[in-house]
């Protein structure tokens, strides 16, 4: 009995690592099904401090890829139990996927958390599903990649064991204060704040698309919306804008190792105003503003001040 047990313990551990079914396991008939390797990727993105093990994960698609059911279902049934990091991996570099049945969860994920771009919303996502949400969203995760794989390698005859592949996401998009300035209005002179991109990371596309920024029309004074502008507590220099949504998603723009030069006229200013036009992609002065205007290259929010650095 005692070697009876051993014997299954370690088919069971040799089951884990392979991501193949315990009978295969036990029966001394594992599958080796060809993988391409997912690397382990860093939590770091994420927001957390551990690292992702995707070995589940690659034994997951390496089953669906030969339609093998017993390890497909060992390999989710390791996911299923495992680290939700791994899952916001596999969400965070999703491809689109158009024309394709997805379940509700998966399709809320697409609309309203992957637009981001933003890896902490991803795994805040994946920590809280729930178990039937968990499972479908893992299904349809399992399902696409399993669907990819061939084309990233370009070839039936690739051996895929050979394939590294990295899911690491990308770095956040680079955005700074630029400068402080005035812009004319109906109202006269206004407070504003151009933001830039040292690193060209960030873009006027990104600006109107992710952050929803809409096209800024010379001498007009936009209403307020849900940004908010990040000042220094003692300065008062602006150093970004922040928005945040009713779900709680912030998206902020901007370093507050990097704010902005500002005079006290255009503090002063932007405090009686409690709001000031938020500028991008621009970093030369404001006198030549009025040309990328023209040419509709210049995006814009009017933000509100926080409460603290109001006047009465």
């Amino acid at each position: 009995m005692p070697k009876d047990h051993a014997r299954k313990r370690r088919a069971r551990r040799t089951a884990r690592s392979a991501g193949s079914s315990y009978t295969s396991a036990n029966a001394g008939t594992l599958h080796a099904h060809p993988a391409p390797v997912l690397i382990t990727v860093s939590g770091a993105p994420f927001g957390v401090s551990r690292t992702a093990d995707m070995s589940a994960a690659s034994a997951a698609i390496a089953a669906g890829l030969a339609d093998c059911k017993p390890c497909r279902a060992s390999a989710m049934a390791r996911l299923m139990l495992g680290d939700s990091l791994v899952l916001a991996v596999l969400a965070a570099s999703l491809p689109q996927v158009p024309n394709r049945e997805l379940s509700s969860i998966t399709y809320i994920f697409c609309n309203d958390v992957q637009p981001h771009e933003y890896p902490p919303y991803t795994y805040d996502f994946t920590a809280g599903l729930g178990a039937v949400q968990r499972q479908s969203f893992l299904e349809d995760l399992v399902d696409i990649w399993t669907a990819l794989i061939p084309h990233l390698s370009g070839d039936t005859g690739t051996d895929l064991t050979a394939m590294i592949i990295n899911l690491t996401p990308a770095p956040p998009l680079d955005y700074r204060a630029g400068r402080t300035g005035f812009v004319p209005t109906p109202q006269g002179p206004f407070p504003a704040l151009t933001l830039t991109s040292p690193d060209m990371t960030g873009s006027i596309e990104d600006l109107s698309e992710r952050c929803g920024f809409p096209l800024y029309t010379w001498n007009t004074l936009p209403d307020v919306m849900d940004w908010v502008l990040q000042q220094h507590p003692v300065t008062l220099h602006p150093w970004g804008v922040r928005r945040v949504s009713r779900d709680g998603q912030n998206l902020t723009l901007g370093s507050g190792e990097h704010p902005a030069e500002a005079t006290s006229e255009w503090t002063d200013a932007a405090q009686r105003a409690g709001s000031v036009l938020v500028l991008g992609l621009w970093s030369d002065g404001f006198e030549s503003l009025i040309h990328a205007v023209q040419a509709q290259e210049i995006f814009t929010v009017r933000a509100r001040l926080q409460p603290s650095t109001t006047r009465d």
